[in-house]
């Protein structure tokens, strides 16, 4: 098909917040737009590869299939980015990935952040992994509470139906053909939440498409799906004669494979089904076109370099080659109830009548001799036809299929001529003519007399179509559009109430024969919670009319997640139709209608962006943020008094000022102080006589507009997208039997990052921050201990050789070291004495018994008497980093280990140096000391005291 002319009219300019309009079908609005059917708001974050010629290369490899995939996987990093990449980018399928957990558990290599805050900081890395993968993003609802060596712990404490749950309902949102899986649920997985996530994903493909399991989801809207296969990658391990590895108990046992579809049992590796081929070479995923193409796997590698919590400042990307991985099927819809599944082979086997001829999609480079996840199925755009169901053979229908068809044959046309490079208009013009063609699909589907299992399916499918061909025809007519806050407003958040100015552009470059309309007067609306205005404004500047949010809590730009404390191993949902979506919608979004007229047709299509101000997106946030210094803090019996700081940003009027609920008999004296933004309010607080309890202490500050009682901190670093994390503002004393030395001089090297320099500070022995120039014999003698943070060896790689040196020398002098849990980049060339991390084991079962192997040594009597009771009500785990081996002029203080663990007695080892002492601690204290556990702060205390030449 030629256009001879058509016109692009700005028809309407809309600035609105997320709103939920009604549709009527599906019954569920999804409001997260999980499924894919709405176009998405730019966010000016998209990769090269996403925009211009190469974007609309990328679009029409999608709208060349409706191929459509979902890997279900743990944790962030857990994917198999190389695979999903292939897919996606390369044979153009529509991908997704589901992570049950956001990663709280994980280590942090580049913040101080742990848990939710981690959870939050850790979702942003894999959104952004996830643009080069080119994949959407569903999270489950479990928290990743540790390390866990068995699936039964895991399940335990998530319990098998929320896991279950979630995988079905991101099924059943996203409607995907094949299922796949990193893991398989058994031991090769390597810990307990890995099994989890393989056994669940096989489990969901029969229970999504059956209308029994969860039928809420039915009344929502939420409606049963049957995927036609499920894949999961080949165990890397071998079976050795002495069995299968595991581990995370590092120890072996019998093989054991197990099918959670067809219940079959096996003891032999599975077999290889599906060869993905993540080497080959495809030009498109090169930014510079003289340079050599990158392969898929490559490209994701890139990806996964975004994920620096987790890996530090960089992957190692592999050199170009083969690079295969191997999956194996575990269930198909196109088998006949096969007895073993390895006999089902899809594309030998007769189709379901509403799947046509078989014909998979195919990427540049892609073998079409190589098995693909998708064999035996029709992917084809055209194969859409054949899901009309044979009884529709009036008119309609026939011509139905007929539109399909012709859709198909444009958008193959619009591949030709993309790639020899022929002029965009007449691109847009075939484009154009297939998103009319569709509108008249998805009119007659939403009213013909179809059953409700395949009209869903058609809408659906079409739907995500009209998507993907309005992307697409934004693309060829290369349309920009921008909305940001205007330059003279400060900072990226927004008051709640406030009044705000959003500079907007449009941009639209005609080609020839293309004739762009815009009105000087656009109408503009406006959206926001019970705000609705329409007034005319020109496109260039629109102010806020009115305030954003009449309610300041009620809208703001928030996680729909959280939880009551660190212990509960999943999330509760304020918005419970969010659950699945990474984050809720963008706080502001900027719209604008075009419309295309050709031959006396039109139709409107969107283009959104989400209004921001420089890299970041508008957040809405309260007038004020409450925070505290600590979330618990320990009472000592030997102090009268515990401090108390509470923060006020922006500072309020001196006149208005926090307070503290305290309970009976409890007495506090505030001292206020302000500096540049931020209040600071200093509580001396003095409890009643002879405490027991712990006690929850709420601070507040009453404001017009009502009372505040949380604050929020931005979770982020570099240009990563930040998140406010709001925590309300309450701390928790807790009475301790802790005795205190009188003077105390405490140096502190941060690591990775943690909260131990302000527990300490909490009891008055706040240390000083060191860097890596400050490790000279002069500044160190400054003080009676210096202590590593967390992982410091891996956070400075510079600390190696002098540095290290220097800290030895200062306990050869008299000083005190102690180094916290470190991993392999700490070598034994960075102790006193020889020393090996091994294996860097780890105790998980935070409620595994402790012996004292040493209890009359000074370091567990002096100052406090140190008791096994003392590791009771423990959080999370013992510790990581447990030493393997040790000189024996090293004195090990402690012994504890997991279920079938073989002993650990590497978490605490210690000796004199000179006239001073070192000590590497695996313990995780840094996880305790923020939730004050009594017995760490005791135990931390001991470890710092000043070296002596008795001890």
């Amino acid at each position: 098909m030629t256009l001879r002319s058509f016109k692009v009219a700005l028809a309407m300019f809309a600035l609105c917040t997320p709103v939920v309009i009604a549709q009527q079908t599906p019954q569920f609005t999804d409001p997260a737009n999980l499924r894919g059917e709405r176009v998405k708001p730019r966010d000016g974050r998209e990769l090269p590869i996403d925009q211009g010629a190469r974007g609309l290369e990328q679009m029409l490899r999608k709208l060349n299939t409706r191929a459509s995939l979902m890997l279900i996987v743990a944790h962030p990093d857990d994917e198999d980015g190389g695979m999903l990449t292939y897919y996606s980018r390369g044979l153009g399928a529509r991908v997704a990935v589901l992570t049950l957990t956001r990663g709280e558990g994980g280590q942090n290599a580049m913040t101080g952040d742990f848990e939710d805050a981690l959870g939050l900081l850790r979702t942003q890395e894999l959104l952004s992994a996830d643009r080069y993968m080119g994949v959407d993003q569903f999270f489950g609802t479990e928290v990743d509470f540790g390390f866990s060596k068995t699936k039964e712990e895991a399940f335990k404490k998530w319990t098998h139906e929320r896991v279950l749950y979630d995988a079905v309902r991101s099924i059943r949102l996203y409607r995907p053909l094949v299922i796949a899986a990193v893991f398989i649920g058994g031991v090769t997985d390597g810990h307990g939440q890995h099994q989890v996530s393989g056994q669940i994903a096989q489990e969901a493909f029969k229970a999504a498409a059956d209308p029994t399991v969860f039928p809420d989801m039915i009344a929502e809207g939420i409606l049963p799906w049957q995927a036609l296969k499920v894949y999961a990658r080949v165990p890397m391990q071998s079976i050795s004669d002495k069995g299968l590895f595991d581990y995370a108990t590092g120890k072996y046992t019998a093989p054991r494979f197990e099918n959670y579809v067809t219940g079959e049992v096996t003891t032999t590796v599975p077999s290889s089904d599906v060869v993905v081929h993540e080497g080959t070479t495809d030009p498109i995923l090169s930014d510079d076109p003289a340079a050599p193409p990158r392969t898929y796997v490559q490209f994701a590698r890139i990806g996964l370099g975004m994920q620096k919590s987790q890996i530090g400042g960089g992957v190692r990307v592999p050199p170009a080659g083969k690079f295969d991985i191997d999956y194996h099927l575990y269930g198909s819809a196109l088998c006949s109830s096969p007895t073993h599944i390895k006999d089902c082979r899809p594309e030998r086997s007769a189709q379901r009548a509403v799947e046509g001829p078989a014909s998979p999609p195919e990427a540049l480079g892609h073998n079409p001799s190589s098995a693909s996840f998708f064999d035996g199925i029709d992917t084809s755009f055209a194969g859409l036809a054949s899901l009309i169901p044979a009884e529709s053979t009036d008119a309609n229908g026939r011509a139905m299929r007929d539109q399909i068809e012709a859709i198909g044959e444009e958008v193959k046309q619009c591949r030709d001529w993309n790639v020899s490079n022929a002029k965009r208009k007449d691109i847009a013009a075939l484009l154009a003519d297939a998103i009319n063609r569709n509108n008249l699909v998805i009119s007659w589907l939403q009213t013909a007399k179809l059953a409700a299992a395949p009209r869903v399916t058609l809408l659906h499918e079409h739907r995500v179509k009209d998507v993907q061909l309005k992307e697409a025809l934004l693309l060829a007519l290369n349309v920009k559009f921008d909305a940001q806050i205007d330059g003279t407003q400060k900072g990226g958040d927004i008051i709640a109430n406030s009044k705000i100015k959003v500079a907007t552009s449009l941009t639209l470059p005609a080609p020839p024969h293309v004739e762009q309309n815009a009105a000087p007067k656009t109408t503009i609306r406006v959206v926001a919670a019970h705000l609705q205005n329409e007034l005319q404004q020109d496109l260039a500047t629109f102010s806020m009319p009115q305030s954003i949010y009449e309610d300041p809590g009620e809208h703001l730009s928030r996680p729909y997640f959280s939880r009551k404390g660190i212990e509960q191993p999943f999330y509760d949902l304020t918005e419970p139709n969010l659950r699945n979506a990474p984050q809720p919608p963008s706080a502001l979004t900027a719209w604008a209608t075009l419309r295309l007229e050709w031959s006396g047709e039109s139709f409107d299509f969107e283009v959104g962006r989400v209004v921001h101000n420089g890299i970041e997106p508008v957040l809405i946030v309260p007038p004020t943020s409450l925070s505290l210094a600590t979330r618990a803090q320990v009472l000592a019996n030997s102090t009268s008094s515990v401090t108390i700081r509470a923060f006020l940003t922006p500072s309020t009027s001196p006149a208005v000022a926090s307070t503290l609920t305290l309970p009976s008999g409890w007495t506090s004296t505030p001292v206020v102080s302000t500096t540049n933004s931020t209040t600071e309010t200093l509580f001396t607080v003095e409890p009643a006589p002879s405490i027991r309890e712990a006690a929850v202490i709420p601070a507040g500050i009453a404001l017009p507009a009502g009372t505040i009682t949380e604050g929020y901190r931005a979770i982020g670093y570099g240009d990563l997208p930040r998140t406010n994390y709001y925590t309300p503002a309450t701390v928790r004393i807790v009475p301790v039997d802790l005795n205190l030395p009188a003077t105390h001089r405490i140096g502190y090297l941060p690591g990775t990052g943690d909260a131990v320099p302000e527990a300490l500070a909490s009891i008055n022995l706040k240390p000083d921050t060191l860097t890596i120039a400050d490790l000279t014999p002069a500044k160190l003698a400054q003080y009676d201990t210096v202590i590593l943070g967390v992982r410091t060896y891996a956070a400075h790689p510079d600390l190696h050789g002098a540095p290290t040196q220097a800290l030895l020398d200062y306990a050869r002098n008299g000083g005190n070291v102690l180094v916290q849990y470190q991993t392999t980049e700490f070598t034994a060339e960075d102790a006193p004495l020889p020393l090996s991390l091994g294996s860097n084991e780890k105790v998980v079962d935070e409620t595994d018994p402790v012996q004292l192997l040493a209890p009359t040594a000074p370091f567990l009597t002096t100052p406090n008497k140190i008791t096994p009771a003392d590791f009771n009500n423990w959080v999370e785990e013992r510790g990581h980093g447990f030493l393997s081996s040790w000189d024996s002029h090293y004195t090990a203080l402690t012994e504890t280990h997991d279920p079938d663990q073989d002993p650990q007695r590497g978490g605490l080892i210690t000796t004199n140096i000179g006239k001073g002492r070192w000590t590497y601690c695996a313990f995780a204290l840094y996880r305790q000391l923020p939730e004050a556990v009594p017995g760490a702060f005791r135990l931390f205390v001991n470890l710092i005291a000043p070296a002596t030449a008795k001890n």
